[in-house]
């Protein structure tokens, strides 16, 4: 008798441990099966399996320079220029806000894109229309504590210029005298550009 349980709790235990790895199995099946839609649908993605961590679909990234500067920028509130049809957003947020086209003089036209109207004397349309030709395809982000600009990569040096007009552009944001709500306030730091001469 006493053998007879022993048997038949093994029988109950192999035939739980069979159900088990059955739905492990299939749900694993399924998520393979789920993430290869997945990536089909991201024109090209990949699927990352990182240590000690599952799969991961992801979309094949195009190779683009991602410049952040912290620190106060006397601009009031948070405005994003996306230069020559650039696609991202930097803060999609903003997208919902109101937007300036500005058009083009030497460079490139570009959008401005902030919480209300933009006017054409902003700092950020004076910059980025000073850079000129220089300017190419991309995005510059502001708001009172930093600054990011977006363009893109290019393996030979001489096609990313769009990045170096990007940056100066900031320097010269960084540059302009920091007033907040109407008073002038103590030395903030400043990010300092400076191209050396060719």
């Amino acid at each position: 008798m006493f053998l007879l349980l022993w048997i038949l709790g093994g029988l109950i235990g192999i035939a739980l441990l069979a159900a088990v790895v059955r739905a492990f199995s299939r749900s694993a099946r399924t998520r393979a099966e789920v993430q290869e839609e997945i990536r089909r649908l991201l024109h090209g993605g990949v699927i990352d399996r990182p240590p000690g961590r599952g799969s991961q679909a992801r979309p094949r990234q195009s190779p683009m320079w991602r410049v952040l500067a912290v620190g106060p920028v006397p601009i009031d509130r948070p405005v994003e220029a996306r230069v020559a049809g650039w696609q991202g957003w930097i803060d999609p947020w903003l997208q919902i806000g109101e937007t300036l086209m500005v058009p083009s003089r030497v460079g490139p036209e570009f959008s401005l894109h902030a919480e209300r109207m933009p006017s054409l004397e902003h700092p950020l349309v004076a910059a980025l229309r000073r850079q000129g030709a220089g300017l190419g395809a991309g995005a510059l982000h502001a708001r009172p504590d930093l600054m990011r600009a977006e363009a893109r990569f290019s393996a030979r040096p001489e096609e990313n210029r769009p990045l170096f007009a990007f940056l100066d552009a900031m320097g010269e944001i960084s540059e302009l005298p920091y007033t907040r709500s109407g008073r002038k306030t103590a030395e903030a730091p400043r990010l300092r550009i400076k191209r050396e001469a060719s």
